[in-house]
Protein backbone atom coordinates (compact mmCIF):
# COMPACT_ATOMS: atom_id res chain seq x y z
CA UNK A 1 0.00 0.00 0.00
CA UNK A 2 1.13 3.72 -0.97
CA UNK A 3 -0.08 6.75 0.13
CA UNK A 4 0.57 9.89 -1.59
CA UNK A 5 0.42 13.16 0.51
CA UNK A 6 0.48 16.92 0.03
CA UNK A 7 -0.97 19.81 1.62
CA UNK A 8 -3.00 22.27 -0.12
CA UNK A 9 -5.79 25.14 0.22
CA UNK A 10 -8.95 23.87 1.31
CA UNK A 11 -10.91 24.65 -2.34
CA UNK A 12 -8.29 22.56 -3.79
CA UNK A 13 -8.34 19.99 -1.55
CA UNK A 14 -12.23 19.14 -2.00
CA UNK A 15 -11.84 19.55 -5.35
CA UNK A 16 -8.88 16.73 -6.16
CA UNK A 17 -10.64 14.90 -3.62
CA UNK A 18 -13.48 14.51 -5.60
CA UNK A 19 -11.89 14.04 -8.88
CA UNK A 20 -10.14 11.28 -7.31
CA UNK A 21 -12.77 9.59 -5.83
CA UNK A 22 -15.11 9.88 -8.71
CA UNK A 23 -12.78 9.14 -11.58
CA UNK A 24 -13.58 5.59 -13.28
CA UNK A 25 -11.21 3.59 -12.71
CA UNK A 26 -9.35 5.76 -10.02
CA UNK A 27 -5.50 5.09 -9.55
CA UNK A 28 -6.84 5.59 -5.41
CA UNK A 29 -8.49 3.17 -3.70
CA UNK A 30 -9.68 5.96 -0.45
CA UNK A 31 -9.03 9.21 -0.47
CA UNK A 32 -8.99 11.64 2.50
CA UNK A 33 -9.54 14.85 3.25
CA UNK A 34 -8.96 16.62 7.14
CA UNK A 35 -7.91 20.12 8.08
CA UNK A 36 -4.25 20.45 9.21
CA UNK A 37 -3.99 24.06 9.87
CA UNK A 38 -5.84 27.56 9.48
CA UNK A 39 -4.92 27.92 6.12
CA UNK A 40 -4.46 24.06 5.03
CA UNK A 41 -5.77 20.73 4.28
CA UNK A 42 -3.97 17.58 4.35
CA UNK A 43 -5.08 15.28 0.80
CA UNK A 44 -4.07 11.63 1.28
CA UNK A 45 -4.73 9.28 -1.48
CA UNK A 46 -4.26 5.82 -0.78
CA UNK A 47 -2.81 3.22 -3.49
CA UNK A 48 -2.28 -0.29 -4.21
CA UNK A 49 0.80 -0.19 -5.48
CA UNK A 50 3.56 2.16 -6.50
CA UNK A 51 2.43 3.30 -10.46
CA UNK A 52 -0.68 3.66 -8.65
CA UNK A 53 0.44 6.16 -6.63
CA UNK A 54 2.57 7.93 -9.29
CA UNK A 55 -0.26 8.73 -11.23
CA UNK A 56 -2.22 9.92 -8.02
CA UNK A 57 0.58 12.13 -7.41
CA UNK A 58 0.73 13.43 -11.05
CA UNK A 59 -2.96 14.43 -11.34
CA UNK A 60 -2.59 16.00 -8.24
CA UNK A 61 0.58 18.23 -9.59
CA UNK A 62 -1.33 18.74 -13.14
CA UNK A 63 -4.51 20.29 -11.58
CA UNK A 64 -2.68 22.45 -8.99
CA UNK A 65 0.67 22.98 -10.64
CA UNK A 66 1.77 24.61 -7.09
CA UNK A 67 1.34 21.23 -5.13
CA UNK A 68 4.07 18.73 -4.28
CA UNK A 69 2.37 15.44 -3.95
CA UNK A 70 4.85 13.29 -1.60
CA UNK A 71 4.47 9.18 -2.18
CA UNK A 72 4.94 6.99 1.04
CA UNK A 73 5.32 3.50 0.68
CA UNK A 74 3.61 1.89 3.79
CA UNK A 75 4.15 -1.05 6.03
CA UNK A 76 2.49 -4.38 4.84
CA UNK A 77 0.44 -4.32 7.57
CA UNK A 78 -3.20 -3.37 8.40
CA UNK A 79 -2.58 0.32 7.91
CA UNK A 80 -6.24 1.24 8.31
CA UNK A 81 -6.28 -0.65 12.02
CA UNK A 82 -2.75 0.69 13.43
CA UNK A 83 -4.41 3.95 12.43
CA UNK A 84 -7.17 3.44 14.69
CA UNK A 85 -6.10 1.61 17.50
CA UNK A 86 -6.30 2.88 20.83
CA UNK A 87 -8.88 5.46 19.44
CA UNK A 88 -11.26 7.10 22.23
CA UNK A 89 -14.74 6.16 22.38
CA UNK A 90 -17.51 7.85 19.79
CA UNK A 91 -20.68 9.79 21.82
CA UNK A 92 -23.56 10.35 19.29
CA UNK A 93 -27.01 10.84 21.08
CA UNK A 94 -27.41 7.38 22.91
CA UNK A 95 -24.74 5.75 21.17
CA UNK A 96 -20.88 4.91 22.13
CA UNK A 97 -19.08 3.56 19.24
CA UNK A 98 -16.25 1.97 20.80
CA UNK A 99 -13.34 -0.98 20.77
CA UNK A 100 -14.06 -3.91 23.78
CA UNK A 101 -11.42 -2.02 25.52
CA UNK A 102 -13.38 1.40 25.83
CA UNK A 103 -17.03 -0.09 26.34
CA UNK A 104 -15.16 -2.75 29.29
CA UNK A 105 -15.21 0.61 31.18
CA UNK A 106 -18.80 1.98 30.16
CA UNK A 107 -21.41 3.34 33.02
CA UNK A 108 -24.93 2.61 32.10
CA UNK A 109 -27.24 4.50 30.57
CA UNK A 110 -26.03 4.45 27.04
CA UNK A 111 -26.15 1.74 24.30
CA UNK A 112 -22.30 0.38 23.16
CA UNK A 113 -21.71 -0.57 19.45
CA UNK A 114 -18.68 -2.79 19.61
CA UNK A 115 -16.87 -1.61 16.49
CA UNK A 116 -13.05 -2.94 16.35
CA UNK A 117 -10.63 -0.77 14.18
CA UNK A 118 -10.23 -2.48 10.93
CA UNK A 119 -10.71 -2.14 7.03
CA UNK A 120 -14.32 -1.65 6.94
CA UNK A 121 -15.71 2.06 6.91
CA UNK A 122 -17.39 2.80 9.86
CA UNK A 123 -15.95 3.13 13.29
CA UNK A 124 -18.05 6.36 14.28
CA UNK A 125 -14.61 8.79 14.28
CA UNK A 126 -15.63 10.42 10.55
CA UNK A 127 -17.47 13.04 10.51
CA UNK A 128 -20.03 11.06 7.84
CA UNK A 129 -20.14 8.32 10.38
CA UNK A 130 -20.79 10.35 13.61
CA UNK A 131 -23.34 13.02 11.50
CA UNK A 132 -25.43 9.23 10.53
CA UNK A 133 -25.42 8.16 14.48
CA UNK A 134 -26.31 11.86 15.08
CA UNK A 135 -29.31 11.95 12.65
CA UNK A 136 -30.34 8.24 13.24
CA UNK A 137 -30.69 8.87 16.90
CA UNK A 138 -32.67 11.61 16.21
CA UNK A 139 -35.18 9.76 13.67
CA UNK A 140 -35.14 6.41 16.40
CA UNK A 141 -36.60 8.81 18.98
CA UNK A 142 -39.42 10.09 16.61
CA UNK A 143 -40.11 6.77 15.26
CA UNK A 144 -38.57 3.25 15.87
CA UNK A 145 -38.88 2.25 12.16
CA UNK A 146 -39.83 -1.32 11.44
CA UNK A 147 -38.01 -1.87 8.67
CA UNK A 148 -34.31 -0.35 7.75
CA UNK A 149 -32.06 -0.51 4.35
CA UNK A 150 -28.43 0.58 5.26
CA UNK A 151 -26.65 1.05 1.53
CA UNK A 152 -22.88 1.08 1.97
CA UNK A 153 -22.63 -0.58 5.54
CA UNK A 154 -18.91 -0.74 5.66
CA UNK A 155 -18.51 -1.96 9.32
CA UNK A 156 -22.40 -2.40 10.01
CA UNK A 157 -22.10 0.45 12.70
CA UNK A 158 -25.49 2.45 11.47
CA UNK A 159 -27.87 -0.73 11.09
CA UNK A 160 -26.44 -2.07 14.31
CA UNK A 161 -27.00 0.91 16.48
CA UNK A 162 -30.50 0.69 15.27
CA UNK A 163 -30.83 -2.93 16.08
CA UNK A 164 -29.74 -1.91 19.65
CA UNK A 165 -31.99 0.72 19.73
CA UNK A 166 -34.80 -1.71 19.11
CA UNK A 167 -35.53 -1.77 15.28
CA UNK A 168 -36.62 -5.09 14.35
CA UNK A 169 -34.64 -5.80 11.48
CA UNK A 170 -32.18 -4.21 9.62
CA UNK A 171 -30.69 -5.03 5.63
CA UNK A 172 -27.25 -3.96 5.32
CA UNK A 173 -25.15 -3.88 1.73
CA UNK A 174 -22.11 -3.55 0.41
CA UNK A 175 -20.17 -3.68 -2.66
CA UNK A 176 -16.98 -4.79 -0.73
CA UNK A 177 -16.96 -8.45 0.29
CA UNK A 178 -14.67 -7.97 3.00
CA UNK A 179 -16.79 -4.88 4.97
CA UNK A 180 -19.83 -7.48 4.65
CA UNK A 181 -17.46 -10.08 6.52
CA UNK A 182 -16.45 -7.45 9.08
CA UNK A 183 -20.06 -6.19 9.06
CA UNK A 184 -20.87 -9.80 10.46
CA UNK A 185 -18.06 -10.42 12.65
CA UNK A 186 -18.92 -6.80 14.45
CA UNK A 187 -23.04 -8.53 14.32
CA UNK A 188 -22.21 -11.46 16.09
CA UNK A 189 -19.74 -9.16 18.78
CA UNK A 190 -23.20 -7.43 19.47
CA UNK A 191 -25.67 -10.28 19.64
CA UNK A 192 -27.66 -8.58 16.63
CA UNK A 193 -28.59 -12.36 15.71
CA UNK A 194 -31.65 -12.73 12.86
CA UNK A 195 -32.23 -9.22 13.33
CA UNK A 196 -29.30 -7.74 11.03
CA UNK A 197 -28.78 -9.41 7.62
CA UNK A 198 -26.09 -8.55 6.14
CA UNK A 199 -25.94 -8.82 1.73
CA UNK A 200 -23.02 -8.12 -0.78
CA UNK A 201 -24.44 -6.32 -3.14
CA UNK A 202 -24.07 -2.74 -5.36
CA UNK A 203 -26.66 -0.64 -5.01
CA UNK A 204 -30.14 -1.14 -4.34
CA UNK A 205 -30.97 -3.63 -7.68
CA UNK A 206 -30.27 -7.05 -5.96
CA UNK A 207 -33.74 -9.12 -5.75
CA UNK A 208 -33.43 -9.70 -2.26
CA UNK A 209 -33.00 -5.59 -1.34
CA UNK A 210 -36.16 -5.59 -3.65
CA UNK A 211 -38.38 -8.30 -1.83
CA UNK A 212 -38.15 -6.99 1.55
CA UNK A 213 -39.11 -3.37 0.85
CA UNK A 214 -40.13 -0.60 1.49
CA UNK A 215 -38.31 -0.06 4.01
CA UNK A 216 -39.25 2.83 6.80
CA UNK A 217 -35.88 4.42 6.83
CA UNK A 218 -33.07 3.99 4.57
CA UNK A 219 -29.34 5.13 5.19
CA UNK A 220 -26.84 5.43 2.66
CA UNK A 221 -23.23 6.90 3.47
CA UNK A 222 -21.15 6.44 0.27
CA UNK A 223 -20.24 9.32 -1.85
CA UNK A 224 -21.64 12.12 -3.54
CA UNK A 225 -21.61 10.63 -7.27
CA UNK A 226 -23.49 7.13 -6.18
CA UNK A 227 -25.69 8.98 -3.98
CA UNK A 228 -26.72 10.96 -6.91
CA UNK A 229 -27.30 8.31 -9.37
CA UNK A 230 -28.92 5.91 -6.52
CA UNK A 231 -31.43 9.14 -5.92
CA UNK A 232 -34.33 7.44 -7.82
CA UNK A 233 -33.75 3.79 -6.67
CA UNK A 234 -33.76 5.12 -2.92
CA UNK A 235 -36.77 7.08 -3.28
CA UNK A 236 -38.59 3.97 -4.49
CA UNK A 237 -37.64 1.71 -1.68
CA UNK A 238 -38.49 4.19 0.84
CA UNK A 239 -41.97 3.68 2.68
CA UNK A 240 -44.64 6.05 2.59
CA UNK A 241 -43.93 8.50 5.54
CA UNK A 242 -40.37 6.98 5.42
CA UNK A 243 -37.23 8.72 6.21
CA UNK A 244 -34.12 8.76 4.31
CA UNK A 245 -30.81 9.91 6.15
CA UNK A 246 -27.47 10.38 3.36
CA UNK A 247 -24.15 11.13 3.86
CA UNK A 248 -20.21 10.60 2.63
CA UNK A 249 -20.86 14.18 0.95
CA UNK A 250 -18.55 17.44 1.35
CA UNK A 251 -20.47 20.81 2.03
CA UNK A 252 -19.73 21.97 -1.26
CA UNK A 253 -21.26 18.99 -2.98
CA UNK A 254 -24.68 19.62 -1.24
CA UNK A 255 -26.59 21.05 -3.99
CA UNK A 256 -26.09 18.41 -6.65
CA UNK A 257 -27.37 15.99 -3.52
CA UNK A 258 -30.08 18.00 -2.92
CA UNK A 259 -31.09 18.00 -6.89
CA UNK A 260 -31.14 14.62 -6.99
CA UNK A 261 -33.90 14.43 -3.96
CA UNK A 262 -35.84 17.44 -4.40
CA UNK A 263 -36.74 15.63 -7.30
CA UNK A 264 -37.74 12.47 -6.54
CA UNK A 265 -40.66 13.93 -4.46
CA UNK A 266 -38.74 13.96 -1.33
CA UNK A 267 -38.26 16.81 1.73
CA UNK A 268 -35.52 17.80 3.12
CA UNK A 269 -36.23 18.25 7.00
CA UNK A 270 -32.81 18.58 8.66
CA UNK A 271 -29.19 18.95 7.66
CA UNK A 272 -26.06 18.59 10.00
CA UNK A 273 -22.94 19.82 8.83
CA UNK A 274 -19.35 18.56 10.95
CA UNK A 275 -15.82 18.55 10.23
CA UNK A 276 -16.29 19.55 6.54
CA UNK A 277 -19.03 16.51 5.92
CA UNK A 278 -22.79 17.02 5.62
CA UNK A 279 -25.43 14.69 6.91
CA UNK A 280 -29.27 15.38 5.25
CA UNK A 281 -32.50 13.71 6.46
CA UNK A 282 -34.85 13.62 3.77
CA UNK A 283 -39.11 12.71 4.40
CA UNK A 284 -41.20 10.30 1.78
CA UNK A 285 -44.58 11.95 2.09
CA UNK A 286 -47.24 9.73 3.34
CA UNK A 287 -49.85 9.11 0.50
Amino acid sequence: MYRVHCLLARTDAERLSDLLSEMDPSPASAVSVEEASKVMWSLDAFCIDEDLAKEAATIIEWEVPSARAAVQKLDDKDWVAVSLAGLPAVHAGPFVVAGWHELAHLEGGKIPVWIEAGPAFGTGHHGTTKGCLEALALELKRKRPQRLLDVGTGSGVLALAAVKYGVSFALGTDMDKESIRIAGENGKNNSAGRKLKLMHARGTGHRMIRAQAPYDLVLANILAKPLVGLAPEIARMTAAGGRIILSGLLVHQEPQVRAAYSGQGLTLVRRRRLNGWSTLTYARLAR
